[in-house]
């Protein structure tokens, strides 16, 4: 029975241990998706994917031939081209 009751303790204390150590590590910053995942989520093509990359809005990362894009880059192209359109006649604003 105390033999039992030590190797509780003994786990709970490794315990205490490991989950002290998993606070203490830095989080992942931002998450990487590739590009079919970005195709997807924005309802764009490969092409328009193609140049939005090549045109500089929107930096990427190539691993052995596979393109990576930060989530943040592509919130931050969203946001960057966020509108609210106006009304152009008052017939509208009723």
């Amino acid at each position: 029975m105390k033999s039992t009751v030590k190797k509780m303790q003994q786990i709970l204390e490794e315990m205490k241990t490991i989950k002290k150590e998993v606070v203490m590590q830095e989080p992942i910053k931002d998450a990487w998706i590739d590009g079919v995942e970005v195709q997807s989520v924005l309802h764009i093509s490969e092409r328009t994917l193609y140049r939005h990359r090549k045109s500089g809005r929107l930096p990427y990362s190539r691993i052995r031939g596979k393109i990576y894009y930060k989530k943040s880059d592509i919130r931050e192209l969203l946001e960057k081209n966020y509108r609210i359109e106006k009304p152009k006649c008052c017939c509208c604003c009723r």
